[in-house]
């Protein structure tokens, strides 16, 4: 029932997301923008892509190794199906992911979890750099003249950013302290959760300790540097898989900064706006950043929104498909995987009541 309910709301965001982005276009407006993109750029998005799910095998490899070093060709399977069920709800890949290269390399569902959320954090502190770089170091590429409740937009998103940066250093402190302070930590926080519920005390002390598992890795200088270097390479092709795209619709900016800006506002929204497979919600970033911000065409930024989503969503699909068939897994045993992974991760939480 609960998984009913957070499916049709998820569609529902995505049905007013997309209502959003394309209200002020018909559809014969959007075929003959279809017809006018080159195609040959779309063959480098293509790829752009893939490579990004081979840097997080690699990336992922690195941190299950304190718990066993296992061949990358064998993280594609759980890597790739995971993040295919990431169009679930509630992001149900994750635990998903966790459960079958736990299964399949004989890895606790804790100890696979918590290289997730560790590889989470790396990709928000990423994230949060960009923030500061847009709303900080580039913010003059919103108007100036825009005010929200008397105030400029310019200088709340200036704010906005040097919270960013102060929230870089703090999850850097917290991620070391925890690697090397673990006892200290848990106690302080511990101590910080007291007045809430004993459900979301116990929630957050899970949390951290699933967390402080995975950051033992921390402990590796050279892991470390490793983990810190792919998810720099990860984030920059993140930022690339758009440029192909300016030139399949001929923008009139092809700035990086307009990259960057592109990011971000697909990063907020996909966040802000959760949706099966982030349709609708991406639509709405791409939209906001190309149209409402840089002044491109609005029906160019719609369509560029459309075929940019198909190809990321095609590249997920047909890469979690090609391994279910490939570790000979059925529909019917993926949901079974599913269903065993929500309660492994019921049952930690249960243990630690």
């Amino acid at each position: 029932m609960k998984k009913a309910r957070q499916l049709i709301i998820g569609l529902a965001i995505a049905v007013i997301a997309l209502y959003y982005t394309l209200r002020n276009i018909s559809l014969d407006e959007l075929i003959v923008s279809f017809k006018e993109v080159e195609l040959v750029y779309i063959l480098p998005a293509f790829v752009i892509t893939l490579s990004t799910y081979v840097i997080r095998a690699y990336r992922w490899q690195i941190l299950l190794r304190p718990f066993k070093d296992i061949p990358v060709k064998e993280i594609y399977a759980p890597l790739m199906i995971g993040f295919m069920g990431n169009i679930l709800p509630a992001r149900a890949g994750e635990f998903l992911r966790a459960y079958l290269v736990g299964k399949k390399q004989g890895i606790t569902f804790s100890g696979a979890f918590s290289t997730i959320i560790v590889e989470r954090l790396f990709d928000l502190i990423c994230l949060l750099i960009l923030f500061v770089w847009v709303f900080v170091v580039n913010v003059d590429m919103f108007d100036s003249q825009l005010i929200f409740s008397g105030v400029s937009v310019q200088t709340m998103l200036t704010g906005f950013g040097k919270f960013c940066g102060v929230m870089v250093l703090g999850l850097l402190c917290f991620m070391f302290l925890l690697a090397y302070r673990e006892k200290q930590v848990k106690s302080f926080i511990g101590w910080l959760v007291k007045p809430l519920s004993d459900k979301w005390k116990k929630k957050v002390l899970l949390m951290v300790g699933e967390f402080a598992l995975g950051c033992k890795i921390i402990k590796d200088p050279g892991a470390l540097m490793k983990i810190i270097f792919l998810s720099v390479v990860l984030w920059l092709l993140f930022i690339a898989i758009y440029y192909p795209f300016y030139y399949a619709f001929d923008l009139q900016n092809k700035s990086l900064d307009s990259l960057l800006l592109l990011t971000v506002m697909v990063c907020v929204l996909i966040t802000i706006l959760p949706t099966p497979g982030f349709l609708g919600s991406f639509n709405a970033g791409v939209l906001i950043a190309l149209h409402g911000i840089m002044g491109e065409a609005e029906v160019t930024s719609v369509s560029f929104g459309m075929v940019s989503w198909a190809v990321s969503f095609i590249v997920l699909i047909s890469g979690g498909v090609f391994y279910i068939f490939k570790d000979h897994m059925s529909m019917q045993s993926l949901i079974k995987a599913e269903e065993e992974a929500e309660a492994e991760l019921e049952h930690i939480e249960t243990v630690n009541k």
